[in-house]
């Protein structure tokens, strides 16, 4: 919790009167560092420019205004009570040194809009604006400037309003254009009023003018990038990007933004740098910790991001979407235990609506992990029953079936696989085993031959495919297993200390089918083959005793 001061909002939680910025900076370079997300930072200026003018009421405003910016910002972990006392101190204490400045009663019917009480923000914006002329603005005490942005600063706080409309919002701008046409924060907000109605034309001429009135602003040139992504015109979005971080390599969002952009490309690497780059300028706010912990996770950095996890966590487990990325990371770093822990405490908590295929999927590979296939089984149908299009979820499902001795139930989700000519290669290969084990051959024999016809070198679907043709053909009259074995013996001689078993399997089978041929057909040659072929396994095993036995019964029948 936040400890309260009773002197100003901008003394919370600073006990040291050293700060990193001399006494010649000034509130532009405070509002930069709140526009930076670098709001530590920010409110020890304002807390020395309020101490060094304490009359002046833009102080407070702006130092108030750095709160709510915080909020929106990060609200998982910041409270919108938390910030509303702080602020309201500001802008009351900006009211009372400095009556005549319309901003902090803005400020007030700002902090007003969030906490839902729409009719004190009316009064708080009457109040704003009763401050102001309705003629001759020139000759006012207070800079057209400012009067321009007490008009664009209230349609900023109505854009919360539930009854606001596009033509009230815009009128108060063209009150602050009146004004001062050359204030590049009115456009920037006009173009946050015409993006609230889904108005990108209009939106990106409003950001553009901002830019065009001060070609130095990142504020104006995140926005525009922004919009350029929002219409997937992702290469000029990153121009931007880029020409924020050369005119101000300490401006944060620009690589929050940046990060995101390559994020959508798969450019992960370069994300999580930009991202870390954020985490350093903006004082590591919890949300932009959980963002990269989740980029760490889809850069397959799965102990980083187990360690960033870890971090938040600590302090902060209302990230419930935390528990959820952490079973994900347990699962691909094999830590199954304490993987189907956090999926079961994600799924606790997790509002029904926002559970995603995902979240089933890994739930049911951490069970089968966790030897609990029967489970497992139900959490992959429900999540293909949430992502129907996701075929590789059924792999998982039928191999949990086939670990539960549900063959039947395997063989029908893998048909449905192929039904819907999506099985892989693997799936023809795991389908036909189950067959083999059920010793239903004909069936084994289509799945392997349908793997085969894809890949044919695929050497033990080869063997499978030899030994169901063997077992179909068991007496060897029709050989149908022969073009198997010299198949597979071709590729076994390619490495023979690795297949000595095998070579033994294949060459004992055209041993005894020669054998076979010679007693059914009296050739000669099938003798002089089945011979060849004891001699092979004779110089593997000499005292194989088929083969001695065989060699003994065709001893001088063919000469």
């Amino acid at each position: 919790m936040l400890r309260i001061s009773k002197i100003s909002g901008c003394l919370i939680g600073l006990i040291l009167s050293f700060s990193l910025y001399s006494p010649a900076q000034d509130l532009k370079t405070a509002i930069r560092l709140t526009e930076s997300e670098q709001f530590d930072a920010s409110r020890k200026l304002f807390e020395e420019l309020i101490a060094k003018e304490p009359n002046n009421g833009d102080n407070y405003y702006y130092c108030g205004e750095s709160w709510i910016k915080w909020y929106f910002v990060d609200s998982a972990s910041v409270s919108l009570k938390e910030i509303s006392i702080p602020a309201i101190m500001n802008f009351e204490s900006g009211i009372k040194k400095d009556s005549a400045n319309p901003l902090n009663y803005v400020g007030m019917g700002r902090v007003s809009v969030l906490l839902k009480k729409y009719d004190d923000a009316k009064k708080y914006f009457e109040k704003a604006k009763a401050k102001l002329p309705w003629k001759n603005y020139g000759k006012s005490n207070i800079p057209l400037t400012k009067q321009a942005l007490t008009f664009a600063k209230i349609a900023e706080a109505r854009l919360k309003v539930p009854d606001k409309t596009e033509a009230e919002l815009l009128e108060l701008i063209d009150k602050a254009v009146e004004r001062s046409a050359v204030t590049p924060e009115v456009y920037l907000i006009k173009g946050d009023i015409y993006l609230e109605y889904n108005d990108g034309s209009n939106a990106i001429l409003a950001y553009n003018k901002a830019n065009d009135l001060d070609p130095r602003s990142c504020k104006a040139m995140v926005k525009i990038g922004q919009l350029w992504v929002r219409g997937k015109a992702y290469i000029d979005a990153l121009g931007y990007y880029k020409d924020a971080i050369k005119i101000d390599s300490t401006f944060a969002p620009a690589y929050r933004e940046r990060a995101e952009l390559y994020g959508l490309a798969g450019q992960w690497e370069n994300a999580i740098n930009d991202y870390q780059k954020f985490l350093d300028l903006s004082e590591k706010n919890t949300y932009a910790k959980v963002r990269y912990a989740s980029f760490l996770f889809m850069a397959k950095k799965y102990e980083e991001a187990l360690t960033v996890i870890k971090e938040v966590m600590l302090t902060d487990q209302s990230y419930n979407v935390l528990n959820r990325l952490a079973a994900y990371s347990y699962f691909e770093t094999g830590k199954f235990p304490e993987g189907l822990k956090s999926i079961e405490t994600f799924l606790k908590y997790v509002q029904p609506e926002k559970i995603i295929a995902s979240d089933y999927a890994y739930y049911g590979k951490l069970l089968a992990k966790n030897n609990k296939d029967s489970l497992a089984v139900e959490k992959f149908q429900k999540a293909f029953e949430l992502d129907t299009s996701n075929y590789d979820i059924l792999s998982e499902k039928a191999k949990s079936q086939n670990k539960i001795q549900d063959y039947n139930g395997a063989i029908i989700t893998y048909q449905k696989k192929i039904n819907a000519n999506k099985a892989s290669l693997t799936d023809y290969y795991d389908l036909g085993k189950i067959y083999f084990n059920m010793k239903q051959w004909d069936k084994a024999d289509t799945a392997f031959g349908s793997l085969l016809a894809q890949k044919p070198d695929f050497i033990n679907a080869l063997k499978y495919k030899a030994i169901v043709n063997a077992n179909i053909d068991s007496t060897c009259e029709l050989g149908r297993a022969k073009k198997y074995y010299e198949a597979l013996i071709v590729i076994y001689l390619n490495d023979s200390a690795k297949y000595v078993k095998d070579i033994s399997t294949a060459y004992d089978y055209m041993r005894y089918y020669y054998f076979k041929q010679y007693n059914m057909n009296k050739k000669c040659e099938d003798a002089r083959n089945s011979l060849v072929y004891c001699d092979k396994i004779l110089a593997i095993d000499p005292k194989d005793e088929k083969s001695l036995t065989i060699k003994k019964s065709l001893a001088g029948k063919c000469p």
